[in-house]
């Protein structure tokens, strides 16, 4: 924890450093540069027959001051089920757990080793410069275990944006604070680029209280405070006009309570404290036909956590857990024409953890992936690839594979592609290991997945555009890991289901654009279908029946309006009901969240500018649960001004 202080107060003050320079750096001028992109716009080696979709820069520039969680919430059809503002929140993508999610970072992977299941509400929006999901299994580039699908937060350099400072603040309700900062510089071989982020909030929120009473009352949340602070320093370097090389290091804390259900009457507290450093550094050659990159990260995880009582009946708890990776990565692409190209990565990684529940106090674990990957566009209507994968996981082996295809119907309107893919999910590190009820035999999960698409864009008279996909999926997943009591008073995990998870997913978007007036109108929507498809016993009442915290439907909708300077969005989610146990004898009800905003762009000079906005989340005062027994926030409203320089 010292070493990770130490690190950060020394980058905060190379970013003030920086700062107080700003004044060289104006009067410096910039050479043009030629900036090579990769050559996988020709023929994308990973997502032909795959779908893929892209939060817009809009969106996310709209959303900075929130944590991905909401973003992803608000804007996919990824369900991220939270136990409030601030608190966990996980994912459940096509109707699988939130360990079937991989979650990568300028493309090495950033999942807990410990617990495998990735905590959403600790990452700002601010940090990512682009988000995109991969849908199912079948994007193996970055390894097993993304059965569901994969997000992918991504850094770039934009050499071409002139913008040096970016600094915004936020008030919101329930004592919410939030400021950050971003600040680049270039010379002609070098970008850096250094951005803060610090968010506080007593989060003692109303909500409505319908368990201890006949009568419905209001109360405020307890215990649900928290802080993030977080620090991302990105160094772009030129070496040639063939490499490059960047350096990135990404530093984050969080201290927060860990609030209890409502049907609770508090007598103990929790809290917890998060921090984590990661650090890539990535060399990338293109020449000709070849390209060729080179990773290497390093990834540490603390998690402190602590618990108390009001009486001295229960002794104190508490424990510190310190997870550590070390990732290496090689690849390399071969374009041998505009028709065809072949690609092989090669990637390894060592994790170590020490925490006090497991059975020694040092547990590591080996994990080599070696993929190959062909995409050939066999006529001007069809374009085919394959990719084959072994992984082997401390001696423990995993072949995967995955195939398909994309074909124009109709040229550059209607498109059909479908991918098959087969593979695995490891056990985590706390299913292996923690003590009592880790289970060393545990199988990995694994199974097939098939996804068909159909993409239509069209544009009309040079105003509208329009866009629409859909796609309809089966997974078959074995082996199926679930958490389950003993007759010794403490859980173990088994594998126990065996799950079909098939569906529909939606894509409508519209966009209107006439001299200073753009519109646009995106609506999701899907349709998942989670169900034991196996009985483990005569009268298994989970037979057939959807799994817990998965919703059958899930859309949102979102609408919005600028004209030059003026700003407006509005924005409809909606959740279905999910069932909380595994017979259906449980559920939460479903809700509708409305969210609002506007904002203005004043110019000074026409070099800064200023814009405030205001937004109002929930509009409506709905009472809802992500979480059953865990109230999600009442209408609240927050003000910001952003400054961009």
């Amino acid at each position: 924890m010292r070493k990770f202080i130490l690190i950060f107060i020394i980058l905060i003050s190379y970013s003030f450093g920086l700062a107080q320079n700003t004044d060289k750096i104006k009067e410096t001028k910039l050479d043009s540069v030629v900036v090579k992109e990769r050559r996988t716009n020709k023929l994308d080696e990973v997502t032909i027959g795959t779908r893929v979709s892209s939060i817009s820069s809009t969106v996310l520039q709209g959303n900075q001051t929130k944590s991905l969680s909401e973003l992803l919430s608000d804007n996919t059809m990824v369900y991220i089920k939270s136990l409030g503002q601030g608190a966990l929140s996980t994912s459940s993508f096509r109707g699988t757990s939130s360990g079937h999610t991989q979650v990568n970072w300028n493309g090495i992977n950033i999942n807990p080793a410990m617990s495998g299941s990735f905590d959403f509400s600790q990452i700002p929006v601010f940090f990512a410069d682009n988000v995109t999901l991969y849908h199912g299994g079948g994007h193996l580039k970055n390894g097993t275990g993304g059965l569901g699908g994969s997000i992918n937060i991504n850094n770039k350099a934009d050499w071409n944006d002139s913008t040096r400072l970016r600094a915004f603040t936020e008030v919101g309700s329930y004592g919410t604070y939030t400021a950050a900062s971003s600040l680049k510089f270039m010379t002609k071989n070098a970008l850096y680029r250094t951005r803060l982020y610090y968010q506080q909030s007593e989060n003692d929120y109303r909500y409505l209280n319908n368990v201890f009473r006949k009568e419905d009352f209001y109360e405020y949340r307890k215990e649900a405070k928290y802080k993030i602070a977080g620090i991302l320093q990105e160094s772009y370097f030129k070496i040639s006009g063939n490499s490059g090389i960047s350096s990135n290091l990404w530093l984050q804390y969080g201290d927060r309570r860990l609030p209890q259900p409502i049907i609770v009457n508090i007598t103990q507290h929790e809290k917890q404290k998060d921090a984590s450093i990661k650090y890539l550094l990535d060399y990338n050659y293109i020449k000709g036909d070849h390209d060729f990159s080179l990773k290497g990260a390093y990834l540490l995880n603390i998690l402190d956590y602590d618990k108390w009582f009001d009486n001295d009946y229960f002794p104190h708890e508490g424990s510190y857990n310190r997870s550590q990776s070390i990732q290496l990565i090689g690849n390399y692409l071969y374009q041998q024409s505009q028709e065809f190209n072949i690609n092989g990565t090669l990637r390894y990684s060592h994790d170590f953890i020490n925490a006090p529940n497991y059975s020694k106090r040092r547990i590591s674990r080996n994990i080599l992936s070696m993929q190959t990957g062909v995409l050939w566009n066999a006529a001007s209507w069809l374009t085919v690839n394959g990719h084959m994968m072994l992984e082997v996981n401390d001696k423990r082996y995993a072949p995967t594979f995955s195939a398909g295809f994309s074909s124009p119907i109709i040229n550059r309107i209607l498109v059909a592609k479908a991918n098959i893919s087969y593979n695995y999910k490891f056990p985590s590190m706390n299913d292996l290991y923690w003590q009592p009820g880790g289970n060393p035999d545990l199988s990995p999960e694994k199974g097939f997945s098939y996804d068909a698409t159909l993409t239509y864009n069209s544009v009309i008279r040079d105003h509208f555009i329009l866009k629409s996909e859909v796609t309809c999926y089966l997974m078959n997943i074995d082996n199926w890991i679930m958490w389950l009591p003993t007759m010794n008073w403490y859980w173990e995990p088994r594998n126990v289901q065996n799950v079909l998870s098939y569906g529909l997913e939606v894509l409508a978007e519209c966009n209107f654009v006439f001299d200073n007036l753009k519109a646009k109108v995106g609506i999701n929507y899907s349709y998942s279908p989670s169900i034991n498809r196996e009985e483990n016993f005569d009268g298994d009442n989970t037979y057939l029946k959807q799994l817990p915290y998965i919703p059958l439907h899930k859309a949102n909708a979102r609408f919005s309006l600028d004209y030059k300077n003026f700003h407006f969005s509005y924005q409809v989610c909606y959740t279905g009901k999910r069932y909380t146990s595994a017979d259906e004898s449980y559920s939460t009800v479903a809700y509708t969240i409305h969210d609002t905003g506007v904002s203005y762009d004043f110019f000074i000079n026409h070099r800064y500018k200023a814009t405030p906005k205001l937004s109002v989340n929930n509009l409506f005062d709905a009472y809802y649960e992500s979480t059953q027994y865990y109230p999600m926030p009442l209408r609240n409203i927050s003000g910001s001004i952003i400054f961009t320089f």
